[in-house]
């Protein structure tokens, strides 16, 4: 199990992202992308953004210990971590953890050269446009050097939009789950679709 080494990576803005906090400027996020060689942070992206708790916990192999430590970096109210997912040779998806108390949320942030940036807030209004299976199965195989396919399907997931899934939903996502290290991956599943209310055509 890789050991718990959080280190946050260097400071940088995403155009078009902006702060309220005491004035509107662009937002500064810290490079996280060393979070996702973690068990740790998969639990608790299992658990809190994809609503699977408590069967989060017992399907990754972590200490109670590297769970709250795994929280306390995500949540650092002197940062907003962020993780990025690469789109295509010059976009980025960022998922920014958006540290600001009384406002904090998780932002998926859609950055392409020239075009106005993008935000869908998973727990507020979405300032971008959710993704259908289809496409959000589409931009998990995108070729990719730095996550593999089951880490962008999972980090993309919170995106995905109410709608009536197909049947074979639960392999595509039991096989996602495995490949990131979960375990007692059934209760997961179950309330993973169950919690986020979607429908599929076989259940």
């Amino acid at each position: 199990m890789p050991t718990m080494s959080l280190i946050i990576g260097p400071a940088f803005t995403i155009p078009g992202y902006l702060t309220t906090v005491l004035a509107e400027c662009e937002a500064m996020v810290y490079d996280a992308d060393v979070v996702v060689g973690h068990p740790a942070f998969w639990c608790c992206y299992v658990e809190g953004p994809l609503n699977a708790f408590p069967e989060s916990q017992a399907a990754f192999e972590v200490s109670t210990d590297e769970r709250e430590a795994m929280w306390a970096f995500l949540f650092d109210r002197d940062r907003w971590p962020a993780v990025s997912v690469r789109l295509d040779a010059e976009a980025w998806l960022r998922i920014v953890f958006r540290n600001v108390e009384g406002d904090g949320g998780l932002d998926f942030v859609e950055e392409r050269p020239g075009q106005p940036t993008k935000v869908f807030d998973l727990y507020g209004d979405a300032g971008c446009s959710t993704l259908t299976w289809a496409e959000l199965k589409g931009m998990a195989d995108l070729p990719d050097d730095r996550l593999t396919w089951a880490q962008r399907l999972i980090l993309m997931l919170p995106m995905l939009e109410e709608q009536e899934l197909p049947a074979d939903v639960g392999e595509v996502l039991d096989r996602a789950l495995a490949e990131i290290g979960a375990v007692n991956r059934p209760a997961v599943l179950e309330i993973l679709l169950d919690s986020l209310g979607w429908a599929s055509d076989e259940r």
